[in-house]
């Protein structure tokens, strides 16, 4: 029995989305591959995302206790340096044949470079990619010492195995490396159920009403995310036969949903969405900020993908999200144009053209699914 170890700063039953994709990975790798998964995280909670305390926890799970206060700001920098180290260490005196290392805490890929090398088979999941996602978020400079630092020793010793969530992703990594690293691509956000049949009348949503064209945001709207880009598509789509679904947290949240409050067309929805609601929508919009490519390919892409549904995307045609699903979406370039190119969305979007960009999801969900199944099976089987 092959023994697998997955770190990750959250996990469930708390709300966060990479260890809900944790959890997901340790189902299968225990289901299909017959491993034994451990999973060491932080006895941490997690802001926004959902309600998860129902969701089935797979795996031994040991959880470690934060070290500072993380209702403090100091508290919460010292527990970034901290919480990478320690899960790091822990998990380095675990028996294991396999060490996953997502990238949250966001500095630990840089411990498992440092303290894994030589000494265990490591795979990095690139969940979202740090030191760059502080530049990205303006945190630190790219010509900074604490940046070129970070960096360079991140990506000094190359994990065994590269999972990452794109081709184009997996290429702009591969870069830092001065050999291939062999690789499996694992799309985020896909879901394995069977949920996406149409509900009963008693189970669909009360804002479903199928006269209008139902355009919709849920999840994270972080520092990766443009709130410009939804606050637009909310003012343009204020006209009749339209309506916009809202259910948003993390740090730029609170600013969309007070803006759509001046909006009667927006129907805003706490605590997340079901996963069966999503059917419902019948455009997602999608956001990455041009300087997030590659650092971050947000899932709800693929989630929104996984239930039959296209999408508005929002950011670089480089990224994964578009070169993807660009089959299944239509393009708002983040530049001056971007208001001009939402009006003209808005003004020409009608049902059919919808169900057309949708009809194309159909053989892409079974791909989809295939594909994440089959990069389980990689992963249970690598260095086999």
């Amino acid at each position: 029995m092959k023994r697998i170890t997955i770190v990750s700063r959250h996990y469930p039953p708390n709300k966060n989305i990479n260890g809900v994709l944790a959890n997901q990975m340790a189902e299968y790798l225990i289901r299909d591959s017959n491993a034994e998964v451990t999973i060491f995280c932080m006895d941490a909670e997690a802001d926004g995302g959902g309600n998860t305390s129902s969701v089935e926890v797979f795996g031994n799970v040991v959880r470690l206790k934060q070290r500072f206060n993380p209702n403090r700001k100091i508290g919460k920098l010292l527990n970034m340096l901290y919480d990478g180290y320690i899960l790091i260490k822990k998990s380095k005196k675990h028996p294991s044949d396999l060490v996953i290392c997502t990238s949250s805490p966001p500095l630990l890929p840089f411990w498992a470079s440092r303290l894994l090398a030589d000494k265990k088979k490591w795979a990095f999941w690139s969940l979202d990619l740090f030191p760059e996602g502080f530049v990205s978020a303006n945190t630190i400079k790219e010509t900074s010492w604490i940046f070129r630092y970070l960096k360079k020793k991140t990506y000094q010793n190359a994990p065994d195995l590269l999972i990452a969530l794109g081709n184009e992703q997996a290429k702009h990594i591969q870069q830092n490396y001065s050999n291939p690293v062999p690789t499996i691509i694992l799309p985020a956000g896909v879901s394995l159920e069977d949920s996406n049949e149409v509900s009963s009348g008693n189970d669909k949503p009360i804002w479903y009403n199928p006269e209008l064209i139902t355009l919709g945001y849920f999840g994270n709207v972080g520092q990766a995310h443009n709130p410009e880009f939804i606050k637009e598509v909310i003012s343009a789509s204020a006209q009749k036969g339209f309506q916009f679904v809202l259910s948003v947290y993390g740090i730029n949240a609170q600013e969309v949903k007070e803006y759509a409050q001046n909006f009667a067309h927006v129907v805003l929805v706490e605590n997340g969405l079901a996963q069966h609601h999503l059917q419902y929508i019948d455009v997602h919009l999608v956001s990455l900020r041009t300087s997030w490519t590659h650092a971050a390919v947000p899932s709800k892409a693929v989630t929104a993908i996984s239930t039959g549904r296209p999408i508005l995307f929002c950011g670089s045609e480089e990224s994964d999200n578009w070169q993807m699903f660009k089959e299944t979406a239509w393009f708002i370039p983040e530049t001056e144009q971007m208001k001009q190119e939402i009006k003209r969305f808005i003004s020409g979007i009608d049902k059919e053209e919808i169900e057309l960009k949708g009809s194309f999801t159909k053989n892409m969900i079974v791909t989809l699914k295939q594909h994440v199944l089959a990069a389980y099976l990689q992963i249970g089987k690598h260095d086999q």
